[in-house]
């Protein structure tokens, strides 16, 4: 009698424990679904490699979005991203929404050849360390407007 209450006692404890264990695991597994993407947000400040992959220019003799290997420096504090180019130097900015940080806006306006360009940037970082994104752009003389577009491959460079 003995061995039998202790074997029942025994077998339901381990429908217990394994009850526990599987309830723990689909607990985990649901909050890893649930949780915000931004707990896993990456910092994307570093040197990166972009290669300008397609390019639609309607601004004759601007020399904006040759096709190309640009170097491109990335300093991101916070939720706060600055993009620039390395040789011109032009600031693009921008802020990483906390609920999708691996779409990043950024935007940049500055002077050139007796106009004003202004452009708006969006990057997909597939990870830490490679994205893609695309440019439009407009040129304007206050007469005269043009612009284009382009897409874009990013590879970090180093850190």
């Amino acid at each position: 009698m003995r061995t039998d209450d202790f074997e029942k006692r025994y077998s339901a404890e381990r429908e217990r424990e394994k009850s526990v264990k599987s309830g723990l695991m689909l607990l985990i597994m649901g909050m890893a679904i649930l949780l915000p993407e931004c707990i896993w947000a990456q910092d994307y400040s570093g040197q990166w490699l972009g290669i300008i992959t397609e390019s639609n220019n309607r601004c004759e003799d601007l020399g904006k979005a040759e096709p190309g290997e640009y170097k491109l420096t990335i300093v991101q504090k916070d939720n706060e991203i600055l993009l620039m180019e390395n040789v011109v130097q032009r600031p693009y900015r921008g802020v990483i929404n906390p609920k999708a940080p691996r779409k990043v806006h950024v935007q940049g306006a500055y002077n050139v050849d007796g106009g004003y360009v202004t452009e708006m940037v969006e990057i997909v970082f597939e990870s830490n360390a490679k994205g893609t994104g695309h440019s439009v752009w407009s040129w304007s003389d206050g007469y005269y407007q043009c612009g284009g577009r382009f897409k874009f491959e990013l590879t970090l460079i180093r850190e």
